[in-house]
């Protein structure tokens, strides 16, 4: 198996499990040299190897970055600068939800703190890697419960008692399609859009939702799309010519592109969360 030096480069975040692994099988059987960007080595190293023996693409690295501490992003953004001459695909895809309040390295509330922030500070680390790509894309990964999300400036470390977590994660995934929205309009030459990867059948709130949230999710996972199904989403986003140039916009999985919800339309307070979230990092 020899490397492809013309291979087109990706980075995914959360690529060593869920809809991330996928998404990376997916792009690395259509070719693509992979980058997974994960927290656990260990992990990592064996989805690479489990993708490199699936798809015959020996082009799968790994990125140790954690997303809840901002200076482990820039180290690793520079360790990608450092490595690689581009980046051709940013999928700004790992997530969590937590039922309880916990905040990261910098003290930000975890959910907007991984979600957006991390992510925000990749983007921007890595932008002129994706301005050296021919025609770069920035992918990021929100969600339909951004519809019911409402951004608090004044709760985003946590401040505010009665945490509830369905609402932080609901803000977070709001803040994915605003910071897409803004970055569509400063950076029109690469092309960046939110998408909804669907109701996939994930151990996402098994993991850190708690007891309750758990049970709940074990009740409706049989009624919910594979892993595989939700990665198509990203998998396009990522590879379709005739995304070539479309920005800006937010897709779903069964009707494509759509209107996201109205305060994500908004272009003020897409701007006031760029400029809070460039203070913050």
């Amino acid at each position: 198996m020899e490397s492809n030096k013309d291979a087109k480069r990706v980075l995914i975040t959360g690529g060593s499990d869920g809809i991330g692994k996928y998404t990376a099988l997916g792009l690395a059987r259509k070719g693509y040299a992979i980058t997974l960007a994960c927290r656990n080595e260990g992990k990592g190293s064996k989805v690479a190897e489990e993708i490199v023996a699936i798809t015959g693409n020996p082009d799968i690295d790994l990125l140790i970055m954690d997303l809840a501490d901002l200076d482990s992003v820039r180290r690793a953004a520079a360790e990608y600068r450092n490595q690689f001459d581009r980046l051709d695909v940013l999928i700004n895809n790992a997530g969590i939800f937590i039922a309880d309040l916990e905040k990261t390295a910098q003290g930000y509330e975890k959910q907007f703190g991984v979600n957006h922030l991390g992510h925000f500070v990749l983007t921007n680390q890595l932008l002129g890697m994706l301005e050296k790509a021919p025609a770069p894309r920035v992918i990021n990964v929100s969600s339909h419960m951004h519809y019911g999300g409402q951004i608090d400036f004044d709760n985003l470390r946590g401040e505010k008692p009665g945490y509830n977590g369905i609402k932080a994660y609901a803000q977070s995934k709001l803040a994915n399609v605003l910071f897409t929205r803004e970055f569509a309009r400063r950076y029109p030459h690469i092309a960046c859009n939110a998408l909804h990867p669907g109701a996939v059948r994930t151990r996402f709130a098994n993991k850190s939702g708690g007891l309750l949230y758990s049970l709940g999710w074990t009740l409706v996972k049989p009624f919910l799309i594979s892993v595989e199904q939700g990665a198509k989403n990203s998998i396009r986003a990522a590879s379709d010519p005739a995304l070539s140039g479309v920005t800006g916009q937010y897709f779903d999985p069964r009707k494509g592109p759509r209107y996201p919800s109205r305060t994500a339309q908004d272009p003020d307070l897409a701007s006031r969360l760029w400029e809070w979230s460039e203070a913050a990092a």
